[in-house]
C-alpha cells in the first residue's frame, strides 16, 4: 500500500548555516504520515550545528569530522530506515506535497522518481526558471532508449530525485574506480540501469542559486568547464560499467552523442583551450559530433535543438570577443539580456516556472 511507504530525507551540510534550517523545516513540513529527517553535519566551522540542534527533538543529527558530501550521504543513508530516500542539499527546500506525488506515481519497477525544481535566489525568491525543461513528458521507455544510445537523459540535480532504498544500496555498493564528491553523480548515472525512471513534471523542490553552489553558475568561471568535461567522461565510464554488470547494452559512441557533454566540451575548448582535457580536440570535431548527435533523441524539443545548434556555432566560430558572452548566456541564465529571455520564452526554448500555489 503506497500510503504505508516511509520516507527518509538525508541532509548533508557543510557551512550552510544560512540555509540548513530552511532545508530541515521543509522536510519536517512534508505532508505524509511517516517521514524521518537525518542531518549530517560534515565538520562545519560556522554556526550550522547551532541551527541544526534547534530541531534536535524532531530529527536525527550526525556530527562528523569533515569528510565530504559523498561520505556524508553514505553515513546518513546507513542510519536511515525509509522505503524511499531523498538526499536533500542543505541549501535547497522540498515542497510539502512531494511524497504525495511520489506515492501517486508509485511503481514497484521504479528505480528513481524525478521532479522539476523551481530556481530561487539566495533569499528564496523565485527567479522564474524551472529545471529540467520538459515540453514532452518522458516515459521510462524513452529514458531507457536515450541512455543506451546517448548515455544521457533529462534529469534534475541531486535534490530533485527520490530513490527506493534497495536501489541506493545497489548503487552505493557498486565497486568502481570512479570517485566524485557528489552522490548524484552515482545515483543519477546508474538509476536507469536498475529500473524505470519515473518523471513527475511539476516543481516539487526549490533549487537555490546563491553563488557558492557546486552545480549552479551565478558567475562564469572559465576554468570550470575543463573539470566538468573530465567529470562527465568519468561518470559515463561508471555508467557503462554498471550497465555492463547488469546486462544492459550501451552504444559505443554514446558519449559523443550527448548534447549536454558536447556543450561543455565546446565551452571548455572555446574559453580555455590551454587546459582543455581532450588532446587534439578541435572546433571542427566538436561541431561535427554535434551535427551527428542532433539525430539522436535525448529529451530536447525541436526548438531547443535548433537553439543549441546556433549556440554551438557562435561559441566555437563566433568572434572571439563574443564567445565568453555566448557561453555565459547558456550557463548563467541571470546574465541573459532581457530581449533574449523574451525570445527564448516566445520560441518555447525556455519555459517559465508556474506561479506558486
Amino acid at each position: 500500500m503506497t500510503n504505508e511507504l516511509t520516507l527518509s530525507v538525508v541532509i548533508p551540510n557543510h557551512n550552510y548555516a544560512d540555509y540548513v534550517g530552511i532545508a530541515i523545516k521543509s522536510a519536517l513540513d512534508i505532508r505524509w504520515p511517516s517521514v524521518e529527517v537525518i542531518v549530517v553535519d560534515d565538520g562545519s566551522t560556522d554556526n550550522s550545528l547551532e541551527v541544526i540542534k534547534a530541531y534536535a527533538d524532531k530529527i536525527t543529527i550526525i556530527s562528523q569530522a569533515n569528510a565530504g558530501q559523498m561520505p556524508s550521504c553514505v553515513n546518513g543513508f546507513r542510519r536511515c530506515t525509509g522505503d524511499v530516500v531523498i538526499f536533500l542539499d542543505s541549501d535547497d527546500a522540498l515542497h510539502p506535497d512531494i511524497m504525495t506525488e511520489i506515492a501517486a506515481a508509485w511503481s514497484d519497477a521504479a528505480s528513481k522518481f524525478q521532479f522539476q525544481m523551481r530556481t530561487v535566489d539566495a533569499k528564496g525568491n523565485p527567479t522564474g526558471s524551472i529545471l529540467p525543461q520538459y515540453y514532452a513528458h518522458p516515459t521510462p521507455q524513452d529514458i531507457h532508449t536515450w541512455v543506451t544510445t546517448t548515455g544521457v537523459y533529462p534529469t534534475p540535480p541531486g535534490s530533485g530525485s527520490a530513490y527506493p532504498r534497495s536501489v541506493v544500496e545497489r548503487i552505493f555498493g557498486f565497486e568502481s574506480d570512479f570517485v566524485d564528491r557528489a552522490p548524484d553523480s552515482y545515483l543519477i548515472a546508474a538509476a536507469p540501469v536498475y529500473g524505470d525512471v519515473i518523471t513527475i513534471p511539476k516543481p516539487l523542490v526549490d533549487y537555490r542559486v546563491h553563488g557558492l553552489n557546486h552545480g549552479a553558475h551565478l558567475h562564469l568561471d572559465d576554468s570550470r568547464f575543463a573539470r566538468e568535461v573530465d567529470l562527465t567522461r568519468r561518470r559515463h565510464k561508471f555508467f557503462t560499467e554498471v550497465a555492463s554488470s547488469a546486462g544492459m547494452s550501451v552504444d559505443t559512441g554514446a558519449l559523443n552523442r550527448n548534447l549536454l557533454y558536447l556543450c561543455l566540451r565546446a565551452a571548455s575548448y572555446s574559453l580555455r583551450p590551454d587546459i582543455h582535457p581532450i588532446a587534439g580536440d578541435s572546433a571542427k570535431q566538436i561541431a561535427s559530433a554535434t551535427f551527428r548527435a542532433l539525430a539522436f533523441p535525448q529529451g530536447f524539443s525541436q526548438a531547443q535543438r535548433t537553439s543549441l545548434l546556433v549556440w554551438m556555432f557562435l561559441a566555437l566560430f563566433g568572434p572571439r570577443a563574443l564567445r565568453r558572452s555566448v557561453v555565459s548566456w547558456r550557463y548563467v541564465p541571470t546574465a541573459r539580456p532581457q530581449w533574449m529571455k523574451q525570445a527564448l520564452s516566445l520560441l518555447r526554448v525556455v519555459k517559465k516556472a508556474p506561479a506558486a500555489a
